[in-house]
């Protein structure tokens, strides 16, 4: 596999801040007298838009309020448990590194607004591996539309075919299929069924890098 550039997602690759954007919601929702699960969290709005995660909670709970009025409150708990608790899922930083010392470029392409990308980086100290940063923010529509990645390949001025995505979550898997893009799934869940197209499948980052054939990597 020939790869010029390695688009990372963010939420659940980068950080472990699945727990957060869970805890985030079920706060947030608690606030209007309505209880969501963690097991709900994962099934209606794992690697959503936050915009589109507010909406899919108004509408699941018939809320009296505007979705928008949800999605501040969810931004501000999952950024101010960011900033408190954020930490790298292993291997990130070696990963990076390891990548940039093989001249590979290296992007960002996350469903998170870039308030959150910030709290990130603020927190991690990772900004200056990115090349490009892409929020679906940005974009008309989120994963898993594939709008995030094909953007990052026109700012990294790339074909697609020259992308690796490097991905958690179902929607993220999708969006970047459907860019035309080979994808490496790393989740604790990447033996899912849903995942047996992907480019490859691993458990963790450090497994994902040990996996990478060294002549692969120098053709990047």
């Amino acid at each position: 596999m020939k790869v010029k550039a390695v688009i990372f997602d963010m939420d659940g690759v980068i950080i472990d801040s699945e727990p957060f954007w869970q805890q985030a919601q079920i706060t947030a929702l608690a606030a209007h007298n309505v209880q969501a699960t963690v097991e709900q969290c994962e099934s209606l709005t794992k690697g959503k838009r936050l915009d589109e995660i507010a909406r899919v909670w108004c509408q699941h709970f018939n809320l009296p309020l505007q979705p928008r009025q949800l999605e501040q409150a969810i931004l501000h708990h999952v950024t101010t448990s960011i900033t408190a608790n954020g930490k790298p899922l292993p291997g990130v930083e070696a990963t990076l590194r390891a990548l940039q010392q093989r001249n590979c470029r290296i992007a960002l392409a996350t469903s998170s607004s870039h308030r959150v990308i910030d709290a990130v980086f603020d927190k991690l100290q990772l900004r200056h591996y990115f090349e490009i940063v892409s929020s679906a923010d940005n974009e008309p529509r989120g994963k898993p539309d594939p709008a995030v990645y094909l953007s990052t390949a026109r700012k990294l001025a790339l074909p697609a075919t020259d992308c690796l995505v490097v991905e958690d979550s179902l929607n993220g898997f999708r969006a970047a299929q459907s860019a035309g893009m080979a994808v490496f799934m790393v989740s604790p869940d990447c033996h899912n069924p849903n995942f047996l197209e992907a480019d490859g499948r691993y458990l963790s980052l450090p497994e994902m890098l040990a996996a990478l054939p060294e002549p692969a990597a120098q053709q990047v």
